[in-house]
């Protein structure tokens, strides 16, 4: 079974993930050691900071990892792990507008960086992006005012199907549709 986990940058993608290996039998793949290990990097968006990811030459090398694997379960990580178009399940962390731009503002980016996110958050971006490729076989985990260890207990639980978080259930679009 290959899960992604994904969501807008600060949404707690990587703390999870990186709680979730102490405990949970899984082979782990993150977009951020790909970008390193594959040269997937196609440079830097200079309007905006980040670093251009190809996609299309990522997408054979997780399908040969995913080949190759040992693991019952899979989990891909990363805010454009969603691209990926053949995983079983993709869990999208979401975080409320406020919190998530408090979260980002520890990171030393620019304030248009941050609003940027913030404002994908709102518009449910990655969801949506989500959504497209997989429909129902997406979830989504509010990670607002959850700690890294419920966040993962919770996973654990949505990978077991023994909780579901269907997607339409958290909505910032009309609370902070002034933020855009």
């Amino acid at each position: 079974m290959m899960i992604i986990i994904t969501g807008t940058p600060g949404t707690g993608k990587t703390s999870v993930t990186e709680s979730l290996k102490e405990d949970f039998d899984a082979q782990y793949i993150s977009i951020n050691s790909l970008l390193e290990d594959y040269d997937l990097n196609l440079g830097i968006d200079e309007t905006r900071g980040y670093k251009i990811v190809d996609t299309e030459k990522m997408i054979p090398i997780v399908d040969t990892i995913k080949e190759e694997s040992k693991k019952n379960i899979i989990i891909f990580e990363g805010h454009l792990a969603q691209d990926y178009p053949n995983a079983d399940l993709v869990i999208v962390l979401r975080c409320n507008p406020d919190v998530l731009k408090e979260r980002l503002s520890t990171r030393n980016w620019k304030e248009a960086k941050i609003h940027e996110n913030v404002s994908a958050e709102i518009l449910g971006i990655c969801t949506d992006e989500s959504y497209e490729i997989y429909g129902d076989n997406v979830q989504e985990l509010d990670s607002s005012d959850r700690s890294v260890n419920e966040l993962k207990n919770e996973i654990i639980k949505i990978i077991n199907h023994e909780v579901t978080y269907p997607v339409g259930e958290i909505d910032y679009l009309s609370e902070y549709f002034s933020y855009l």
